[in-house]
């Protein structure tokens, strides 16, 4: 294992070889943080295309459907009653209590 040593700027402890792979491991670092961006960049420009064509599908959906609620309301409430409600239409004449058969 090798071993390095920090010691002042004017001293002469490390060598040529150790320098040259710390530039190399540096180089590396810098290079390997830089496709990480490059990547991450490049996955945000296909993914966003991507996010707003379904943004635009789920809305242009969500119109549709709120639309047809709309249409939907006024024809029910003109419909018939369902269910076990009937209505039986009749004629009638009010009378008055005075009247009434004993």
């Amino acid at each position: 294992m090798q071993r390095i040593y920090v010691t002042n700027a004017g001293s002469t402890s490390m060598g040529w070889g150790t320098r040259v792979m710390a530039v190399l491991g540096a180089t590396l670092g810098l290079a390997l943080a830089a496709a990480f961006v490059v990547l991450s960049l490049g996955l945000a420009l296909i993914l966003l295309p991507v996010v707003a064509v379904f943004a635009a599908i789920g809305w242009w959906r969500w119109r549709k459907f709120a639309a047809s609620l709309r249409d939907r309301a006024p024809a029910a409430a003109d419909a018939p009653p369902s269910g076990s409600f009937r209505v039986i239409e009749t004629e009638y004449e009010v009378v008055d209590p005075e009247d009434w058969p004993r």
